[in-house]
Protein backbone atom coordinates (compact mmCIF):
# COMPACT_ATOMS: atom_id res chain seq x y z
CA UNK A 1 0.00 0.00 0.00
CA UNK A 2 0.95 3.52 -0.42
CA UNK A 3 1.09 6.20 1.72
CA UNK A 4 -0.62 9.24 0.21
CA UNK A 5 -0.38 12.60 1.98
CA UNK A 6 -1.28 15.86 0.75
CA UNK A 7 0.77 18.81 2.10
CA UNK A 8 1.72 22.05 1.09
CA UNK A 9 5.42 21.17 0.94
CA UNK A 10 6.34 21.15 -2.82
CA UNK A 11 2.81 22.67 -3.95
CA UNK A 12 3.49 24.83 -7.24
CA UNK A 13 0.87 26.74 -9.08
CA UNK A 14 2.18 28.19 -12.35
CA UNK A 15 0.90 29.12 -15.60
CA UNK A 16 1.24 27.02 -19.04
CA UNK A 17 -0.01 27.93 -22.04
CA UNK A 18 -1.79 24.73 -23.28
CA UNK A 19 -2.81 23.83 -27.37
CA UNK A 20 -6.26 24.60 -28.06
CA UNK A 21 -7.32 26.84 -25.00
CA UNK A 22 -6.51 30.00 -22.86
CA UNK A 23 -3.88 29.85 -20.46
CA UNK A 24 -5.15 28.37 -16.78
CA UNK A 25 -3.23 27.91 -13.61
CA UNK A 26 -1.57 23.71 -13.82
CA UNK A 27 -1.69 22.61 -10.33
CA UNK A 28 2.10 21.05 -9.81
CA UNK A 29 3.07 19.27 -7.09
CA UNK A 30 6.94 18.00 -6.82
CA UNK A 31 7.48 15.22 -8.53
CA UNK A 32 8.86 11.92 -7.32
CA UNK A 33 12.04 10.06 -9.36
CA UNK A 34 9.70 7.86 -10.57
CA UNK A 35 8.32 7.07 -13.80
CA UNK A 36 6.31 9.04 -16.54
CA UNK A 37 2.69 6.54 -16.35
CA UNK A 38 0.19 6.65 -18.52
CA UNK A 39 -3.49 5.28 -17.50
CA UNK A 40 -5.76 4.74 -20.09
CA UNK A 41 -8.09 2.60 -22.74
CA UNK A 42 -7.25 1.00 -26.17
CA UNK A 43 -5.89 4.81 -27.34
CA UNK A 44 -3.32 4.45 -25.08
CA UNK A 45 -2.79 0.89 -25.94
CA UNK A 46 -2.10 1.89 -29.50
CA UNK A 47 -4.84 -0.24 -31.06
CA UNK A 48 -4.84 0.03 -34.78
CA UNK A 49 -0.93 0.71 -35.28
CA UNK A 50 1.77 -1.61 -35.61
CA UNK A 51 3.62 -1.95 -32.20
CA UNK A 52 5.29 0.74 -30.36
CA UNK A 53 3.64 3.18 -33.09
CA UNK A 54 0.85 4.38 -30.97
CA UNK A 55 0.73 7.65 -29.91
CA UNK A 56 2.49 6.90 -26.69
CA UNK A 57 5.48 4.74 -28.61
CA UNK A 58 5.79 8.24 -30.83
CA UNK A 59 6.00 10.33 -27.96
CA UNK A 60 8.56 8.46 -26.41
CA UNK A 61 10.69 8.69 -29.32
CA UNK A 62 10.22 12.19 -29.95
CA UNK A 63 10.95 13.20 -26.05
CA UNK A 64 13.78 10.22 -25.55
CA UNK A 65 11.75 8.96 -22.45
CA UNK A 66 10.30 6.22 -21.25
CA UNK A 67 6.28 6.19 -20.09
CA UNK A 68 4.81 2.60 -18.07
CA UNK A 69 1.69 1.90 -20.86
CA UNK A 70 -0.67 1.15 -18.39
CA UNK A 71 -3.80 1.36 -21.37
CA UNK A 72 -6.04 -1.60 -21.24
CA UNK A 73 -8.13 -1.80 -24.19
CA UNK A 74 -11.91 -1.82 -23.64
CA UNK A 75 -11.00 0.26 -19.83
CA UNK A 76 -13.83 2.52 -18.88
CA UNK A 77 -13.19 4.43 -16.01
CA UNK A 78 -14.64 2.36 -13.51
CA UNK A 79 -12.06 -0.47 -14.26
CA UNK A 80 -9.38 2.21 -14.55
CA UNK A 81 -10.48 3.48 -10.55
CA UNK A 82 -10.18 -0.58 -9.87
CA UNK A 83 -6.51 -0.52 -11.13
CA UNK A 84 -5.54 2.64 -10.08
CA UNK A 85 -3.69 1.56 -6.91
CA UNK A 86 -1.52 -1.31 -8.60
CA UNK A 87 -1.06 0.26 -11.89
CA UNK A 88 -0.14 3.45 -11.15
CA UNK A 89 0.21 4.73 -7.33
CA UNK A 90 2.41 1.69 -6.33
CA UNK A 91 5.09 2.87 -8.84
CA UNK A 92 5.33 6.66 -7.46
CA UNK A 93 5.08 7.60 -10.65
CA UNK A 94 6.69 12.00 -11.72
CA UNK A 95 3.67 12.26 -13.73
CA UNK A 96 0.60 10.83 -14.87
CA UNK A 97 -1.01 10.71 -18.44
CA UNK A 98 -4.85 9.99 -18.47
CA UNK A 99 -6.78 9.12 -21.13
CA UNK A 100 -10.08 7.50 -20.29
CA UNK A 101 -13.92 8.15 -21.02
CA UNK A 102 -14.41 6.50 -24.52
CA UNK A 103 -14.92 3.18 -23.43
CA UNK A 104 -17.80 5.28 -20.84
CA UNK A 105 -20.03 6.65 -23.44
CA UNK A 106 -19.77 3.56 -25.77
CA UNK A 107 -21.17 1.63 -22.71
CA UNK A 108 -23.37 4.49 -22.20
CA UNK A 109 -22.25 4.96 -18.70
CA UNK A 110 -23.63 8.22 -17.22
CA UNK A 111 -21.54 11.08 -17.97
CA UNK A 112 -22.17 11.77 -14.16
CA UNK A 113 -20.44 8.82 -13.52
CA UNK A 114 -17.71 9.01 -15.88
CA UNK A 115 -16.75 12.27 -14.25
CA UNK A 116 -17.03 11.60 -11.11
CA UNK A 117 -14.67 8.78 -11.31
CA UNK A 118 -12.30 11.06 -13.76
CA UNK A 119 -12.11 13.12 -10.45
CA UNK A 120 -11.59 10.14 -8.06
CA UNK A 121 -8.56 9.16 -10.74
CA UNK A 122 -7.10 12.80 -10.02
CA UNK A 123 -7.41 13.21 -6.79
CA UNK A 124 -5.85 10.13 -5.97
CA UNK A 125 -2.54 11.11 -7.96
CA UNK A 126 -2.54 14.18 -6.40
CA UNK A 127 -2.47 13.07 -2.92
CA UNK A 128 0.72 11.64 -4.22
CA UNK A 129 1.87 15.35 -4.91
CA UNK A 130 2.24 14.15 -8.51
CA UNK A 131 1.52 16.41 -11.38
CA UNK A 132 -1.25 15.17 -13.98
CA UNK A 133 -1.65 15.56 -17.78
CA UNK A 134 -6.14 15.06 -18.69
CA UNK A 135 -6.35 14.03 -22.63
CA UNK A 136 -10.05 15.08 -23.57
CA UNK A 137 -11.50 12.71 -26.00
CA UNK A 138 -14.28 14.42 -27.31
CA UNK A 139 -14.32 14.80 -31.30
CA UNK A 140 -16.09 11.98 -33.42
CA UNK A 141 -17.19 10.30 -30.27
CA UNK A 142 -18.61 13.60 -27.87
CA UNK A 143 -20.89 15.65 -27.83
CA UNK A 144 -19.28 19.21 -27.16
CA UNK A 145 -21.06 19.05 -23.88
CA UNK A 146 -18.83 16.34 -23.16
CA UNK A 147 -15.62 18.50 -24.17
CA UNK A 148 -17.01 21.06 -21.55
CA UNK A 149 -17.20 19.11 -19.25
CA UNK A 150 -12.93 17.62 -19.75
CA UNK A 151 -12.10 21.64 -19.30
CA UNK A 152 -14.35 22.15 -16.55
CA UNK A 153 -12.73 19.03 -14.47
CA UNK A 154 -8.96 19.96 -15.85
CA UNK A 155 -9.73 24.16 -14.35
CA UNK A 156 -11.44 23.33 -10.91
CA UNK A 157 -8.75 20.56 -10.24
CA UNK A 158 -5.71 22.56 -11.81
CA UNK A 159 -4.27 19.89 -13.99
CA UNK A 160 -2.66 20.44 -17.27
CA UNK A 161 -5.32 19.70 -20.34
CA UNK A 162 -5.25 18.95 -24.14
CA UNK A 163 -8.96 19.18 -25.67
CA UNK A 164 -10.36 17.13 -28.65
CA UNK A 165 -7.53 14.45 -29.13
CA UNK A 166 -9.35 13.26 -31.70
CA UNK A 167 -10.25 15.67 -33.37
CA UNK A 168 -10.09 15.54 -36.94
CA UNK A 169 -9.08 11.81 -37.21
CA UNK A 170 -11.90 9.40 -36.66
CA UNK A 171 -13.51 12.01 -39.64
CA UNK A 172 -10.74 10.74 -42.19
CA UNK A 173 -10.68 7.17 -43.47
CA UNK A 174 -7.04 8.23 -44.31
CA UNK A 175 -6.25 8.45 -40.84
CA UNK A 176 -8.48 5.92 -38.82
CA UNK A 177 -7.93 1.91 -38.75
CA UNK A 178 -11.46 1.34 -38.33
CA UNK A 179 -14.41 3.47 -36.42
CA UNK A 180 -13.30 4.40 -33.19
CA UNK A 181 -9.00 4.02 -33.71
CA UNK A 182 -6.52 5.44 -35.47
CA UNK A 183 -4.02 4.55 -37.43
CA UNK A 184 -0.21 4.90 -36.95
CA UNK A 185 -0.57 8.25 -39.33
CA UNK A 186 -3.49 8.78 -37.30
CA UNK A 187 -1.41 8.18 -33.67
CA UNK A 188 1.22 10.66 -35.25
CA UNK A 189 -1.08 13.50 -35.63
CA UNK A 190 -2.78 12.75 -31.87
CA UNK A 191 0.98 12.64 -31.02
CA UNK A 192 1.13 16.02 -32.41
CA UNK A 193 -1.26 17.45 -30.57
CA UNK A 194 0.19 16.20 -27.12
CA UNK A 195 3.74 16.80 -27.60
CA UNK A 196 3.93 20.47 -26.73
CA UNK A 197 2.03 20.41 -23.98
CA UNK A 198 4.08 17.37 -22.62
CA UNK A 199 7.10 18.93 -23.40
CA UNK A 200 6.37 22.00 -21.54
CA UNK A 201 5.35 19.82 -18.74
CA UNK A 202 8.52 17.97 -18.84
CA UNK A 203 10.50 21.32 -19.11
CA UNK A 204 8.97 22.99 -16.13
CA UNK A 205 9.12 19.52 -13.86
CA UNK A 206 13.02 19.47 -14.03
CA UNK A 207 13.44 23.54 -13.05
CA UNK A 208 11.29 22.31 -10.05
Amino acid sequence: MVSRRLGGAGLVLLVLWLSGCSHAPVRYLKPAPGPVVILGDSLAAGVGAPEGRGFVGQLEERLQIEIVNQGVPGDTTARALERLEEDVLELEPSLVIVELGGNDFLQKVPPEETFANLENIIGQIHELETPVLLLGVQAGVFSDKHGERYEELARRLEVAYVPNILEGILASPALKYDGIHPNEEGYRKLADKIEPVLRRLLGEMERI
